[in-house]
């Protein structure tokens, strides 16, 4: 079946080179502020009547972001998040198609074991320019294969008092002999991350 896909992109024009630039950002930061709650920013990505079509959601854009919102008491490490690969972006005119190939990351308890869900996919962005903006038009995850795996096996005995953000590798460090900070930005601990991005934010804007 001839699709998209089957053509290999290309970019012939500076103009085109700009637009799929800007497109890569548009897409990527879409998911970025997905995983880091930033709604405002993910809500102007879109256009007013995008729709998504997800695992478990599928609608408007509205509702879909009202539904990725997590509740009050929600286990930070149990959000998804995106671990983006190549991006591809195919023009046509004031449409594009852009496939990201991903990995999405859950931490979970799954029959009482905490355990890590690795969700293999590509993600279809269908894209068009408003008013001079390239905006999502819709958005679905092509699946391709997943695997459930422990945080920690077993057998293995936790560093007591590690933290969450980096639990697993306190482990290999104290097998180095090495002991892990306790005090780097970790979601586990959502004021260090603030903290940490406040400084970053200060010197970006002196």
């Amino acid at each position: 079946m001839m699709t998209f896909e089957n053509q290999r992109p290309t970019t012939n024009t500076v103009e085109e080179m700009l637009d799929k630039q800007q497109i890569t950002e548009l897409v990527q930061y879409e998911r970025y502020a997905r995983d880091y709650g930033l709604w405002d920013g993910m809500a102007t990505c879109y256009t007013d009547d995008a729709t998504i079509e997800i695992s478990w959601y599928k609608g408007d854009i509205k509702g879909f972001l009202k539904a990725s919102k997590p509740s009050p008491d929600a286990q930070t490490d149990s959000l998804p998040a995106h671990k983006l690969h190549e991006t591809l972006v195919w023009l046509n005119g004031d449409k594009a198609v852009a496939v990201i190939v991903t990995t999405m990351t859950g931490r979970t308890p799954v029959q009482g074991k905490t355990m890590d869900n690795l969700i293999y996919v590509r993600l279809v962005y269908s894209v068009k320019k408003v008013n001079g903006e390239w905006k999502v038009y819709s958005m679905t995850p092509v699946y391709e294969r997943d695997t459930l795996l422990p945080v920690t096996p077993d057998d293995v005995k936790p560093v007591e008092g590690a933290r969450d953000s980096y639990k697993n590798l306190a482990i290999v460090l104290k097998g180095m002999g090495v002991k892990a900070s306790d005090d780097l930005p970790g979601l586990d601990e959502p004021k260090s991350v603030n903290k940490f991005l406040t400084q970053v934010n200060d010197w970006f804007n002196k």
